[in-house]
Formats: C-alpha cells, sequence, structure tokens
C-alpha cells in the first residue's frame, strides 16, 4: 500500500479476530473428501474464535480469479484474512527479489529454480503482476512478473496461511488433510496458554555468535514477560550440547506442553541440517516415527517451506498426528541476519499467527498450517509488541524514532525504531540511528546496524565502520560483517582508517597476531570492486564479464561508484547491459548517492 488505510490500522492495532471474517479457498475434490472435518473447523473459527467464514470453492482455473474475490471481499470490509487449503494455484514471482531476504539468483537461470513461490500475489493487493505462463509438466505453478516495482511497498493487505497437504509413502493428501482440520478445530475449542518455550541453535547459525543467541533469550522475556516467572517455560539447545543429536531435539519437539519451537539451522525442502555429520540431520524419512507436538515451529533455514514441492520439512511438521499445527519458513533461500521473532509475543495476545507474516513481509516467508491460529489470549501491560506496532504504524517524527532507540529500555522497541527509520526515514536520520545502534547493548540492533554500513556507503560511516573492524570484543557476526562491508568503501580511505583505529587501541601490543589478521583481510576486501568497475567503464571487459557484472552489481555495487556506472549506462550502447545495470541501480535506494 502507498499508505496505511484506517481498515489497515484498526486490524494492526487490535485483534483481527474482532474484523469481519476469513476466507477459505479450497478446490472441489478437497471439499468433497474431507466435507465434515471441513465443515467442522469452519464452525470452530465461527464459534470459538468469532470469524464470518465464507468459503471460496470452484474448479481454480488460475491465480486471478481467487485474487479477484478476495480483493473484492476485503474491499468491502468483509475479510481479514485467507486460507489456502488443498490444491490452490501456486503464484511463481519473478523480479522482485528486492523483497526476498536472501534469494538473488539469475533469472536467465531455468524459471522453475529462479522463481519465487509465492502467496504475496494473493495477500497484497496494491503490488502489480503481468502473467507470463504457466508450466505445463502437471505442477500448478503460475508465473509473473512483478511490474509495481520498488515504488510500492511490500505490505500485505490480509494475512495468509497454506494448508497442502500430497501424497507420500506414509498417507494420501485427503487422509492428511480430514487429520489435520480435525485437530485444528480441536484447538480453536480448546486453545493452550503461551508458556513453554524452545530455541535450537544450529551449525553455522548466525556465525555461532554466543553473544547474539544471549540477546535473543533475553528478547524472548519480552514478547513473553509472564513467562519469567513459570518453571521451565524457557529451553535451549546448541548443536554442541549433545551427541547424538537428532534424537535429543526431537524429544524435546514431542515435549506434549511445548508451545513454540524456533530453530536456527541450515535446510533444504527436504533436510533439517542441525550439524556437520549427517546423521545429525533430520530428514523427510524421519518423520515416520517422530511425532512433533510444538503447536508453532518457527524456522529461518532455507526452502524448509516449500510448500510447492511433493513434500517439505514444514508440511510434515504438521501434517503428523501430534500437536503441531503451524511452520513458518521460506520457499526458498532464507536470511539468518532478519529478525527472526519480530512481533511474535502478539500470538499470545489474541492475534492470529499469520498476521506475524502480515507485519513483518518477505516474499518467500509462508506460514504452512493455519493462519488463523492463536493461544489462549493474555492480558499484558505495557505489551512491547503492540508497542512495537504502535512505532512501525503511528507515523512517529524522525526525532521520536531516534528518542526510542536511544532511551527505550526495552530491546524489542529499540529494535522496531531502528527498522523503522531505516525503511522510512531521509539518509541523514539513518546515519544518525546507526551510530546509536552500533552502541546499543543488543547484539542483534548491533548487527543490523553494522549491515547498513554496505547500503548506506556513507564516507562519514568510514571511522565507525574501522572501529567495529578492529574491535576485538564485537560479537562473532557483527565483526563478520563488518569484514564484508569493508569491500563497498574507498579502498585508501578506509585503510588509513584502520590503521587509526589500530593506533588508538592501548592493548596494541598485547596481541599483534590479531592486529595483523586484520591488516590482511582489509588489504584483500577494501576497494574490491574498483579494477572490475574502472575496467567496464574504459571498455576492457569481454561482452560475457560485462553482462555477469552488470547482473552482480544488484548486490555487489559499493555507493561511492554508483553515480559513474549509472554515467557508463547512460551512454552505453549495449541496450540489455544498461538495462541491467539500470536495474540493478534500483536495488541501492539507501545508499547516499542514490
Amino acid at each position: 500500500m502507498a499508505g496505511v488505510s484506517a481498515i489497515l490500522i484498526f486490524s494492526l492495532l487490535s485483534s483481527c479476530s474482532n474484523r469481519a471474517g476469513v476466507a477459505v479457498v479450497i478446490d472441489p475434490v478437497s471439499e468433497r473428501e474431507a466435507a465434515a472435518e471441513l465443515a467442522d473447523y469452519e464452525s470452530a473459527l465461527r464459534e470459538a474464535d468469532g470469524y464470518n467464514v465464507i468459503r471460496l470453492c470452484e474448479e481454480w482455473q488460475s491465480p486471478e480469479e481467487i485474487r479477484e474475490q478476495l480483493e473484492t471481499l476485503y474491499s468491502k470490509g468483509k475479510i481479514c484474512g485467507a486460507v489456502f487449503i488443498g490444491d490452490i494455484p501456486i503464484p511463481m514471482v519473478r523480479d522482485a527479489q528486492f523483497f526476498t531476504s536472501a534469494f538473488k539468483m539469475d533469472q536467465t537461470r531455468p524459471r522453475k529454480e529462479s522463481s519465487v513461490p509465492s502467496d504475496r500475489y494473493y495477500d497484497d493487493f496494491d503490488l502489480e503482476f503481468e502473467y507470463i505462463g504457466k508450466d505445463d509438466d502437471g505442477d500448478p505453478y503460475f508465473y509473473y512478473s512483478l511490474t509495481s516495482g520498488r515504488d510500492v511497498p511490500l505490505q500485505p493487505d490480509i494475512f495468509s496461511g497454506r494448508i497442502r497437504p500430497t501424497d507420500t509413502e506414509a498417507s494420501s493428501r485427503y487422509d492428511k488433510l480430514r487429520l489435520y482440520l480435525a485437530k485444528a478445530a480441536r484447538y480453536h475449542r480448546n486453545p493452550d496458554r503461551m508458556d513453554h518455550l524452545f530455541v535450537f541453535n544450529g551449525s553455522g547459525s548466525i556465525a555461532e555468535s554466543k553473544w547474539a543467541h544471549i540477546d535473543e533469550q533475553a528478547a524472548h522475556r519480552e514478547h513473553f514477560p509472564w513467562m519469567k516467572a513459570l518453571p521451565d517455560a524457557f529451553t535451549y539447545m546448541d548443536h554442541t550440547d549433545f551427541d547424538p543429536l537428532k534424537p535429543r531435539i526431537q524429544n524435546e519437539l514431542m515435549r506434549p506442553e511445548l508451545d513454540i519451537a524456533i530453530l536456527h539451522h541450515h535446510g533444504d525442502f527436504d533436510t533439517q541440517y542441525f550439524k556437520v555429520r549427517k546423521e545429525d540431520n533430520l530428514t523427510l524419512k524421519d518423520f515416520t516415527n517422530f511425532r512433533p507436538e510444538a503447536k508453532v515451529v518457527l524456522m529461518d533455514a532455507c526452502y524448509n517451506g516449500a510448500f510447492n514441492m511433493k513434500d517439505c520439512i514444514a508440511n510434515e511438521y504438521i501434517f503428523q498426528p501430534g500437536g503441531c499445527l503451524v511452520a513458518w519458513g521460506g520457499t526458498v533461500n532464507v536470511l539468518q541476519d532478519k529478525w527472526p521473532d519480530e512481533f511474535l509475543g502478539l500470538v499470545a495476545q489474541g492475534y492470529p499467527v499469520g498476521d506475524l507474516n502480515r507485519f513483518a513481509p518477505y516474499l518467500e516467508m509462508h506460514i504452512v498450517g493455519d493462519p488463523t491460529f492463536t493461544f489462549k489470549k493474555e492480558k499484558v501491560r505495557n505489551s512491547a509488541d503492540k508497542a512495537c506496532l504502535d512505532i512501525r504504524y503511528g507515523k512517529k517524527s524522525p526525532e521520536q524514532l531516534l528518542g526510542i532507540l536511544k532511551s527505550s529500555p526495552v530491546s524489542l522497541e529499540r529494535h522496531e525504531a531502528f527498522n523503522t527509520i531505516i525503511r522510512n526515514c531521509d539518509h541523514a536520520t539513518r546515519l544518525k540511528a546507526v551510530k546509536i545502534a552500533i552502541e546499543d547493548s543488543a547484539e542483534q540492533i548491533q548487527r543490523e546496524a553494522v549491515n547498513c554500513f554496505a547500503p548506506l556507503g556513507d564516507p562519514e560511516l568510514i571511522p565507525l565502520v574501522a572501529r567495529m573492524a578492529t574491535l576485538n570484543n564485537a560479537s562473532a557476526r557483527v565483526r563478520q560483517n563488518t569484514y564484508e562491508s569493508l569491500q563497498f568503501f574507498p579502498r585508501e580511505q578506509m585503510l588509513s582508517a584502520i590503521e587509526a583505529s589500530l593506533d588508538s587501541l592501548a592493548c596494541q601490543s598485547a596481541d599483534t597476531a590479531y592486529f595483523e589478521k586484520v591488516r590482511s583481510i582489509a588489504n584483500t576486501r577494501c576497494g574490491t570492486w574498483d579494477e572490475d568497475i574502472d575496467k567496464l567503464i574504459s571498455g576492457e571487459l569481454s561482452e560475457k564479464w560485462k553482462m555477469f557484472l552488470s547482473r552482480s552489481f544488484r548486490i555487489y555495487l559499493p555507493a561511492y561508484r554508483l553515480r559513474e556506472v549509472r554515467d557508463f549506462a547512460d551512454t552505453c550502447s549495449n541496450e540489455v547491459l544498461a538495462a541491467n545495470i539500470k536495474e540493478a541501480i534500483e536495488w541501492h535506494r539507501l545508499a547516499y548517492t542514490y
């Protein structure tokens, strides 16, 4: 949406169950095969949660006909969400990778690989798409190019979720659907209180930064303040804690009282990579004797939520006989340096879990399961998550946001203020925010400040970047991301600043090997892209390398060279090359030279 409507403000700051209703979108065969369970599920939504349920069932030929009906219902104030059940067409979105957290694949590759399966097509009505085509190999994939571009932000109007069982060796899709809908209906009539949280940190997750994980634990107590006094409310496990590891994680996830599990690790559609050793990783076959009980499972691993596949990890979680009802995961690559549990506390305060994906959307992230799921409502005085909603959508001034970032005692509120500034404010305010956030006591706020070094690229940041690059007590992830940012600053200026920073450290003589390591990294990375850019402008590169470089510019274009590259594109005779470069420049709207 270009702006925030009165309807959206209302639904953001109050529970969505107070809104008019929810659309249940289903195919005719699924409707017939699970008729009794579907009726019971819809009845539970009406009786227990107060939704007006509107069923949409047709022989769906394209996503367009579904989107048109949903948009009409929303415009009349009749729905705030949609549940997609069964064989519903899958939009495959192209030309929209600026809305993904990590997926940046070259779109010259086969379109099934280089497109993003995304229901943002269905739930964000301000986005504009052009239909490209459909696969003729039996997969229900419909390809669309996003034509509304970057000027229209990703901001879903309704929440959505997928209940898409598939046929596997274990059971048919319709057996799974009947069991799942019956399970969901039972839960809506007898919801649990949110009082048990489990977090797992896998091999390579967030650079295995202990500081990052410690601060994450502190944030959980802000999301769920009533749990601080409860016994065994918070449990944590690291990949180094047990050998063998997989049975211990499975045992934890099968605890009947477990409510939410947050799993940090790497993955694929068929695997959760808990540890380097193969036998410690969880695969689709392992669900034969694994019945997850955690009601909600959050996964920040690549492809675990790929509901478009014949089967995926997220599907196995929710379609087992255990108590799991929701798995939140990505259909493609997922960035671990994002805020994984933003607004999480709201799901225990009357908000449906689908709203988590609506308030903090990415093109690839999806609710697999019932998006209307919520815990028994907890009355919270001074809710940090509701305060964050007000920070995000309450139209606060830059000065107010900077004040919250600088002085709020609640890390969630400071974090939300920082993100809102980077998203909405001018360059000068962003610079101020980065300088404040880099000193924050919360590691993730520090990390996100560091992640702004490269996109902003302002020379004013060079002394700060140099200080963070030489600081020997930064968290592992802050240090790693700072090193990555060095390639986006002028070589001589950054090397000089790093030397000045090293000279200022009183303990320099205590660890000369560390400082030599920093110098070596800086020498390798500073100004990495200058040679290629110089050769591009002077005409020394081959046509093949020019095209490769133009696509790389979407990620690897230093702000201090942006205007030169833009000038080159303006005078370039190769129209395809010029178009690639101009499109890549649009990815760098935070740059001080944009």
